[in-house]
């Protein structure tokens, strides 16, 4: 609908993160590719908004307009999707925690605030193109972690990445020194791994793909029951 804030989020687009300078570059939004919620972000989108109204643009912590890393030094289209570059994030403790997040590989996913102006939707499948956006912020996001931005699934990822993830997080809680937010987003995040995980694994066990499924089938249970045991932290 046109007007109606809608966020987007996109998964593992980060290019680089210089903690000495507080400065994080990478993608906004991915051009092209059809989301959890059956859009398409066409490249141009955020040619207009970004022309008219990019220092009105902010880079922010979840979504959370208390909480703004300051604006972007780079914000600009290419092939691939929308670039950032940020400025040097403000000497918060958020900020802080976000760079922590960062560099540990936990935070991995930004997502974009924004309303509709021009759109077209397919008649077959009902995709919905995305032509004209008006961007507000581009934030960082812990897995959904802001109820604000509902974690909606994982793209293309297995049960040991997810492992992978959740592995990070936990250490992240045991040993980090992080404000007592960022200990509950990822306390958050955590538990919405491990349940991803393990209904992907059921999920695998109903529907088997292949003779690769059924020959994992011992490993698969045994995850499942692992992360079964461990979503109370």
């Amino acid at each position: 609908m046109n007007g109606l804030l809608e966020y987007k989020s996109i998964y593992g687009e980060i290019k680089d993160i210089d903690s000495k300078k507080r400065v994080v570059t990478g993608y906004l939004s991915e051009f092209g590719s059809k989301d959890f919620d059956n859009d398409i972000i066409e490249q141009g989108a955020f040619k207009k908004s970004i022309a008219e109204r990019k220092n009105d643009i902010w880079f922010l912590n979840q979504h959370d307009w208390k909480q703004p890393h300051g604006k972007f030094n780079v914000l600009a289209e290419d092939a691939k999707g929308l670039y950032f570059e940020s400025n040097e994030l403000i000497d918060t403790t958020y900020s802080s925690d976000v760079i922590k997040l960062y560099e540990a590989g936990i935070i991995k996913e930004h997502s974009i605030g924004f309303s509709t102006v021009k759109y077209e939707i397919n008649q077959t499948d009902y995709t919905r193109t995305l032509k004209e956006l008006k961007l507000y912020e581009g934030s960082n996001v812990t897995m959904g972690a802001n109820p604000n931005t509902p974690f909606t699934g994982f793209k293309s990822r297995t049960i040991a990445e997810i492992n992978d993830q959740v592995s990070l997080i936990m250490k992240a809680v045991k040993t980090g020194t992080f404000t007592d937010e960022t200990f509950m987003q990822l306390e958050i995040a955590l538990k919405q791994l491990q349940l991803e995980s393990y209904e992907l694994g059921k999920k695998a066990l109903e529907e088997p793909s292949d003779d690769d499924t059924q020959d994992n089938e011992p490993l698969i249970i045994e995850q499942i029951k692992s992360f079964r045991q461990s979503l109370i932290i």
